[in-house]
């Protein structure tokens, strides 16, 4: 399916209509706080996304990676970062499904739209206390970190293997750390513990995860390397704000030049969203060979330089009109360049990678 016709079927979903308009809305406000307004947050888990990938026994709905995509999409065009917390919401959500079952029943024993956050970096202190540990100290980048019930931390234990382990709100204290150049809406903070003891059965091996091997939840979802799942969804994030931008530059007066900028922006849009609607289609089969794995996050990085590359070119573009701060354009442009700065996006560790593995 096309990208435009993809949108345009997400936008008809009401709880997702709905959840765009509210983004839209807020979306001045969301970059002025350095957070999601409640509303658009309670909005997200309405829609849909926090359950994307709650096992059923739980009470989730879960859904293909190919479904998901162009949700992500169609709401990155109203405001990328709440489309980036969606995603956070859906694929935190389906990292918790690998947490043993007394764990599960204790996040989702209420329902299945629980909005979790999550670090992906050891940056605390982690001590052995009994059966569990004690975290002390700061982790960072907890995309939505405010409207967040649950939190999954990443952890380096004393016997060597890295856990990620699930700690309820109240536990932490969110540190005011995130100012950037884009996605300020996502409201990305940093938290800081003292002392907070988390039990074994709160916790799950990380290299279960980056293997794609979860021995407590049953399904395709659960069996896919987030190295070669997430990517895709993430770019999605961007595919929608450039979407956004080149909406806003086809609205001025086209010059030949102008017309070769916006044909060669509209292919790049074309060709990042066949890249990653493939990826997720791959994804959605099971367990994928490392090659495959490295493949997705291979056309999901070179996604994202297409449509840096696109909006640079649609920037230059425009012009003067497009330098001052609320130009739909450049918030596409600082949104873009933001996102693509992510671990999993980055070309020098991403592209070696995938050469070595095929």
């Amino acid at each position: 399916m096309p990208l435009t016709a993809a949108f345009d079927l997400a936008r008809q979903r009401p709880a997702l209509s709905e959840a765009m308009q509210l983004a839209a809305r807020h979306a001045a406000s969301a970059r002025q706080q350095r957070s999601l307004h409640p509303v658009v947050a309670e909005a997200l888990s309405t829609a849909g996304f926090a359950r994307s990938f709650v096992p059923a026994s739980r009470g989730g709905q879960p859904q293909s990676f190919a479904a998901l995509l162009p949700q992500v999409g169609a709401l990155a065009s109203a405001c990328p970062s709440a489309a980036w917390c969606a995603t956070i919401l859906a694929v935190v959500g389906r990292m918790a499904a690998y947490l043993p079952a007394i764990a599960q029943q204790e996040i989702w024993h209420a329902g299945p739209d629980v909005r979790l956050s999550a670090s992906f970096r050891s940056t605390g202190t982690v001590t052995r206390e009994g059966d569990g540990w004690r975290l002390a100290g700061t982790w960072h980048y907890l995309s939505g970190i405010a409207h967040a019930h649950w939190a999954l931390l990443c952890i380096d234990c004393d016997d060597g293997q890295a856990r990620f382990a699930a700690l309820p709100a109240g536990c932490w204290s969110v540190l005011d750390d995130w100012a950037t150049l884009g996605m300020r809406g996502t409201g990305s903070h940093s938290i800081r513990l003292e002392g907070v003891q988390v039990p074994r059965h709160m916790t799950f091996l990380r290299q279960d995860l980056v293997a794609g091997q979860s021995s407590h939840s049953e399904g395709p979802q659960y069996q896919a390397s987030p190295m070669g799942a997430d990517p895709q969804l993430f770019v999605a994030c961007a595919l929608g704000a450039a979407r956004r931008g080149l909406e806003y530059a086809r609205q001025a007066p086209v010059s030949e030049g102008g017309a070769v900028a916006l044909a060669r922006a509209e292919a790049a849009l074309d060709g990042a969203w066949l890249l990653l609607r493939e990826a997720c289609l791959r994804t959605d089969q099971g367990a994928l060979p490392a090659p495959q794995v490295a493949r997705n996050a291979r056309d999901a990085t070179y996604a994202a330089e297409q449509l840096l590359a696109a909006m640079d070119a649609l920037l230059r573009l425009a012009g003067a009109r497009a330098q001052f701060e609320d130009n739909p354009l450049q918030q596409a442009w600082r949104d873009i360049h933001t996102l693509a700065t992510h671990i999993g996006l980055r070309p020098e560790t991403v592209y070696p990678r995938y050469v070595a593995l095929t």
